[in-house]
């Protein structure tokens, strides 16, 4: 799907997926065109990413932990990276 479509279905504006992709928390696919082309998963990390800042996490926090996130549940088990961020 193009950016609009996903901006339009997760109620992010296109500009903060533009600075999601900046951040390194998206990575499209381009098109031969070289539109952005959004597919499911994608979809899925802006929802977490989403739900993660409405539990008032930074976006950098977020960067740290959404390698962790694996459904759209607040509850999740810590990843190896995680608990080494913890460890520290």
């Amino acid at each position: 799907m193009k950016i609009g479509e996903l901006s339009r279905r997760s109620g992010v504006s296109v500009r903060m997926l533009r600075y999601y992709e900046s951040e390194g928390l998206l990575a499209p696919q381009r098109t031969k065109a070289g539109y952005r082309d959004y597919g499911v998963a994608e979809e899925e990390t802006v929802r977490r990413i989403r739900m993660l800042g409405a539990a008032g996490l930074t976006l950098q926090t977020i960067q740290r932990l959404l390698p962790c996130v694996r459904n759209d549940h607040l509850d999740f088990k810590p990843c190896n990276e995680l608990r080494r961020i913890l460890a520290q």
